[in-house]
C-alpha cells in the first residue's frame, strides 16, 4: 500500500510569491546543460584510439550513413578490399554501430533533460457563492526534485559517461569481428582456389586413366581409384566454396552493404605473418588497465553505490511539495475584495511503506555491480 499524504497550510499576507520564483531562477541556471555537438563522435574516437589494432578510423556521422560516408565507402569499393578498408567500411556503414550510436544520443538527450529543474504546477480555480466569487491561485513546487536536481544532473552525466564507454565497447567489437571476418573469408577464398587447382589436377589425373586404360596399360582398378579421387576433389570444391560464400557473407552484414555493393572483391592472399612476435609480459595488467569493459564495471559500482546513499538518504519523502497559495475573494453584494497569501506543505506519510523495500533493492544493486567488477 502506498503512504497517505499529510497537507500543512498557512496564510499570511506576508508571504509573497516572488521569492519562491527567485528559488526557482537560481535552480533554473543549473539547467544548462546542452546536447553534443557531434553526437560524442569525437569522446568516442579518443576512447577508441589505438585500440582497433590497425591505426585510427572515421566513424559513422550522428544521424547515420550520409552523402561523405557513402562516397567514401564507394570509392574504398572500387579496389579489392584490405583489410584496414573493411574495418573502415564497417565503421562508416554499419546498422549495428549506427544502433549503438543512437543509444548514445539517447543517452545525452537524458543527461541534458535531467538537468533541468522540474516545472512547477499552476492552479487557477473560480468558485462562485451566491454573489461570492473566489479566484484561487496555487504555484506547486516538487521540492525533492529541487534539493536532488544537482545530484540527478550528476548521476545522468555519469550515466552518459558509462553510455560511451559502452559505445566505444561496440566500437571496438564491430572493428575487431569485420577483421577477422575479413581474414577468414580471404582464407576460405584461398582454400576455394587451391581446391579448384586440386580439383583440375585430379581431372587431368582422371583424363590419363581414361586414356591409359583404353590403350591396355592401366587396370580398371586404377582407372577407378583416379576417378575417386576426382570425386573426392569435386566434393571438398564444393565445401570449400559454400564455406567461402558464407565466410564473405558474414563480412558482408557486418560491413552493412547490400545490393550492387555486395559485388566486392576482396585480396587474393592473407598478409604474411610478422617475422617475430611481440613480446607482451605485461598482458594481463595491461589488460586491467586499459580494457574498456572493466573500466565501464568499475564506474558503474561508484554510480551505484552513489545511488544507494542517495535512496537511503531521501527515504520516504520523495512526494515532498511546497505550494504558494494566492487567492482573492470577491463579494460583489457588499462590494468588498480580500486577497490572502499563504503556503501549503504536502508530504507523504509513511504508515505503510518506511521505504525498506526500495533500499533492499538499491543495495541489491550495488552488491551485483560489485560481483560484476570481480
Amino acid at each position: 500500500m502506498s503512504n497517505t499524504h499529510f497537507k500543512i497550510s498557512a496564510q499570511s499576507p506576508s508571504i509573497h510569491v516572488a521569492t519562491l520564483c527567485l528559488l526557482t531562477s537560481l535552480l533554473a541556471i543549473t539547467g544548462c546543460a546542452t546536447l553534443s555537438p557531434d553526437g560524442n563522435t569525437a569522446d568516442i574516437q579518443q576512447l577508441t584510439s589505438g585500440k582497433t589494432a590497425g591505426g585510427d578510423f572515421n566513424l559513422m556521422p550522428v544521424n547515420g550513413p550520409d552523402a561523405n560516408a557513402q562516397e567514401v565507402v564507394a570509392k574504398l569499393l572500387l579496389a579489392p578490399l584490405s583489410e584496414h578498408e573493411a574495418v573502415q567500411i564497417a565503421l562508416l556503414n554499419s546498422p549495428s554501430l549506427q544502433a549503438s550510436l543512437s543509444t548514445l544520443g539517447i543517452s545525452d538527450a537524458q543527461r541534458v533533460q535531467a538537468g533541468r529543474p522540474p516545472n512547477p504546477h499552476l492552479t487557477l480555480a473560480r468558485l462562485r457563492e451566491g454573489e461570492a466569487v473566489d479566484i484561487e491561485r496555487m504555484l506547486t513546487f516538487n521540492v525533492v526534485g529541487l534539493i536532488t536536481l544537482p545530484w540527478k544532473a550528476e548521476w545522468a552525466s555519469q550515466q552518459h559517461e558509462l553510455a560511451k564507454l559502452q559505445a566505444a565497447q561496440d566500437v571496438i567489437a564491430l572493428a575487431a569481428n569485420t577483421r577477422k571476418a575479413w581474414i577468414t573469408a580471404v582464407a576460405a577464398q584461398q582454400t576455394a582456389a587451391y581446391m579448384s587447382d586440386v580439383r583440375d589436377a585430379a581431372e587431368a589425373g582422371g583424363e590419363l586413366a581414361r586414356r591409359m586404360a583404353r590403350i591396355g596399360n592401366w587396370s580398371k582398378l586404377r582407372q577407378a581409384k583416379e576417378q575417386l579421387k576426382l570425386a573426392e576433389a569435386n566434393a571438398q570444391l564444393a565445401r570449400a566454396q559454400q564455406v567461402a560464400h558464407a565466410e564473405r557473407e558474414k563480412l558482408t552484414r557486418l560491413m552493412g552493404l547490400t545490393g550492387e555493393q555486395a559485388r566486392f572483391t576482396l585480396r587474393d592472399r592473407l598478409p604474411d605473418l610478422p617475422k617475430n612476435p611481440e613480446v607482451m609480459p605485461d598482458v594481463e595488467a595491461r589488460a586491467l588497465q586499459q580494457r574498456l569493459d572493466v573500466k565501464s564495471a568499475r564506474a558503474e559500482s561508484g554510480y551505484v553505490a552513489r545511488q544507494l546513499g542517495l535512496t537511503q538518504a531521501v527515504g520516504y519523502l520523495d512526494g515532498l511539495t511546497l505550494s504558494a497559495i494566492h487567492n482573492t475573494r470577491f463579494d460583489n453584494a457588499q462590494g468588498i475584495r480580500d486577497t490572502t497569501r499563504g503556503f501549503e506543505v504536502e508530504l507523504p506519510l509513511p504508515l505503510f511503506d518506511w521505504g525498506g523495500a526500495r533500499n533492499a533493492h538499491a543495495k541489491g544493486l550495488y552488491m551485483q555491480s560489485v560481483a560484476r567488477v570481480r
